[in-house]
């Protein structure tokens, strides 16, 4: 029987590698270190030096996860990456593993007596999808190579219906066709998703096609900096101001909070802008008064230039 489990953690500290149990017998689960080089060739970009630290970002409420999405990969937090974005949504892609019970029908494997109910752990890549810090939906899959598009897995929140899914990672993009029509979505390193209005229904099947779909990049993107380890609600404030800042200033801009980075504290905001998107990073330092902005770095770039046109790195005082 095979149980497919999704990996996702509230919140913890830098460091921790420990999950409540495992998902298949209860017992104890230990980290087993980086995910193995088979999940990172599926997902090359799962790595990032600074962004990809367990507390960014906070993930804390939780609307629709299981309690083994919250738990299991904790392990594998620290990989997590950013997929993609729209206002309000973001898409983090992480290593992650499944549960196969082994039994006597089925021939034995490594070290396990022949006959004997046994247990394996299939690596998987996760793609769990979120609103304001909450999962909305998750969805893994542990076969490397697909013969076509997954069916999506679907949420819907505030009008819109969210979906991801897998695609052969030669596929530029996925239809999704839906009870009242169809849609197509950007497919980057195997995996598909986005947003669509929630009338169009339930999805009824997916294909996979080779024109490129572009992702749509977010506005603005709040990291919040202000100290190690802050809380959720600690930051609340100071993020919901930063924002409505630079609403009252641009409104035509919607902003993303994304939790927290771990990499220090900030003074002060600054703000750093992908290719093209200069002008908007200017309006908006000047709208948190804020020093001139700069380009994203090369390990900036590699986390945030697809998905987002200026990333705010929220500090500690205006």
């Amino acid at each position: 029987m095979l149980a497919t489990t999704l990996a996702m953690v509230v919140c913890g500290f830098a460091g921790t590698t420990r999950a409540s149990a495992d998902v298949c017998t209860g017992n104890p689960y230990e980290a087993s270190g980086a995910p193995e080089s088979r999940v990172q060739a599926l997902v090359p970009f799962l790595s990032s030096p600074r962004w990809s630290k367990e507390m960014l970002p906070s993930w804390e409420a939780e609307r629709s996860s299981t309690p083994w999405t919250s738990e299991l990969a904790y392990a594998w937090y620290r990989y997590a990456r950013l997929w993609g974005t729209t206002g309000t949504v973001a898409w983090w892609v992480m290593p992650g593993v499944g549960c196969d019970i082994k039994g006597e029908a089925e021939p034995a494997y490594g070290t396990a007596r022949a006959g004997a109910e046994y247990v394996e752990y299939p690596a998987e890549v996760c793609v769990l999808v979120y609103t304001q810090l909450s999962i909305e939906s998750s969805t893994c899959e542990n076969e490397l190579e697909l013969s076509k598009a997954t069916p999506p897995v679907e949420a819907e929140r505030n009008g819109q219906r969210l979906l991801s899914g897998f695609a052969p990672a030669d596929t530029a993009s996925v239809e999704v066709r839906f009870q009242n029509g169809s849609a197509r979505f950007p497919a980057v390193g195997g995996i598909y998703g986005g947003s669509v209005n929630a009338d169009v229904g339930k999805a009824l099947s997916a294909t996979d096609l080779p024109a490129v779909v572009a992702r749509t990049p977010a506005d603005v993107l709040l990291v919040d900096q202000t100290g190690l380890f802050t809380t959720f609600s600690e930051s609340r404030p100071r993020m919901k101001s930063v924002a409505a800042r630079i609403h009252a200033r641009i409104p035509s801009t919607s902003t993303l909070n994304l939790g927290h980075a771990v990499a220090g504290r900030l003074p002060h905001d600054s703000v750093l802008y992908a290719a093209g998107a200069g002008t908007l990073a200017r309006r908006v330092a000047r709208a948190l008064r804020a020093p001139s902005p700069r380009p994203l770095g090369a390990g900036e770039r590699k986390m945030f230039g697809d998905v987002t046109r200026v990333v705010v790195l929220v500090g500690r005082t205006d």
